[in-house]
């Protein structure tokens, strides 16, 4: 069992975390590039945005988008079919109880590589905007934001990606594996973690 009331802070991921989102983001991500690329490199940018979760889209997609009007129009035409669609998408299992149970005596903070108006507008849609203390998103990187937030050690951080066990450690949170909503795989994370969950109902 997760000790939580040794922790000041807690950091969530937004999708896969709160939002059970991975799914239709990647459909959405398909669509466009599919829209907007020719096969080849569809097939190269997409299989690199599933492979890269966490990680701020603009990243993801520049890496393989070298003319800037195709970029920035692939990006706005995600934006806006992730507007549309993720909406839709449940809230993972027991997160919204958790958030509502701990946010008198934690500081609650959503960190997304997903673009942050995108997470403002869906936090607000679910009704979580007054539990949340702290919400940051891309293009801003986690590590840049918790570069600027200088949080203490006493904090923990829920995440389903590489990515988030790899920011965890590198500011030496203690890290739990959200596992019932993502395609990562408990072994291929690289650094320690201090349990693992597949939704929070256990938690409240």
């Amino acid at each position: 069992m997760i000790d939580l009331s040794i922790y000041k802070n807690i950091i969530l991921d937004f999708d896969g975390v709160i939002l059970d989102a991975n799914s239709q983001r990647k459909l959405n991500m398909k669509f466009v590039l599919d829209e907007n690329l020719n096969q080849e490199l569809s097939t190269l940018t997409y299989d690199y945005f599933c492979k890269n979760s966490g990680v701020s889209r603009n990243v993801k997609l520049g890496k393989f988008i070298e003319d800037k009007f195709v970029l920035n129009k692939v990006l706005k035409e995600y934006y806006e079919l992730n507007l549309s669609t993720l909406p839709k998408c449940n809230l993972v299992k027991g997160v919204k109880e958790f958030i509502v149970k701990f946010h008198n005596s934690k500081k609650i903070f959503i960190l997304s590589g997903a673009d942050e108006e995108e997470v403002k507008i869906l936090v607000s849609d679910k009704n979580l905007n007054d539990y949340i203390f702290y919400l940051g998103g891309g293009p801003k990187s986690k590590i840049q934001h918790l570069k600027e937030l200088k949080l203490d050690r006493d904090t923990v951080f829920f995440g389903d990606s590489r990515y988030d066990n790899f920011t965890a450690s590198e500011y030496k949170f203690d890290f739990v594996f959200v596992n019932g909503y993502t395609n990562t795989k408990e072994e291929s994370l690289e650094y320690s973690h201090i349990g693992k969950i597949k939704d929070f109902s256990e938690l409240v």
